[in-house]
């Protein structure tokens, strides 16, 4: 009798110990994307998060322009710390952090020392309406932009106009009057 309940007893201990060494030998593999799957990636992440940030900040009822200063502000110290701002190196800070979306572009349209008028597109707003999320519109997202970038400038010294017509948001970064 003592013979079999301890036959018993290790026949459960390796029984246990075979479905816990399987359970733990599970093999899961974690995927390897491509360059063009990480910056769709980071792409979708961007918009997700600003249009998080507009959604929770209309759900306070404020604005997407009062996101858009909020972070604005956020990013003063950054780029008050940019060496030999000009108009044009602002453009240039601006072209450089929209370069993340892979359909962007950007074109300049007219400049000189004080002034530099352009125009951009493909920054992310085309997939705000695709995504349908938080009730947050390309107009918002457009808005929260224009405001970001205003308030930016303002930290640096300059003044930011914006104006959208038709897939291009038209702009002009001069020195303030």
């Amino acid at each position: 009798m003592k013979t079999k309940l301890i036959t018993l007893i290790i026949l459960g201990v390796f029984a246990v110990t075979f479905v816990f060494s399987q359970a733990q030998n599970l093999e899961v593999k974690l995927p390897k994307l491509t360059v063009e799957q990480k910056w769709e990636t980071a792409e979708g992440n961007l918009v997700y998060f600003v249009i998080s940030g507009i959604s929770y900040a209309k759900s306070k009822g404020e604005t997407p322009e009062d996101f858009g200063a909020w972070t604005g502000q956020v990013g003063c110290p950054y780029w008050k710390g940019i060496a030999n701002m000009t108009p044009a190196k602002f453009v240039q800070e601006i072209s450089s952090n929209k370069q993340q979306f892979k359909d962007f572009q950007m074109e300049i349209l007219y400049a000189e020392k004080s002034v530099v008028k352009g125009r951009m597109m493909g920054y992310g707003n085309k997939l705000v309406t695709m995504y349908n999320l938080g009730g947050v519109t390309e107009d918002d997202y457009v808005r929260f932009f224009k405001k970001k970038w205003e308030t930016i400038a303002g930290c640096v010294g300059y003044q930011y106009k914006q104006e959208k017509k038709g897939d291009w948001t038209y702009f002009t970064v001069s020195e303030k009057k």
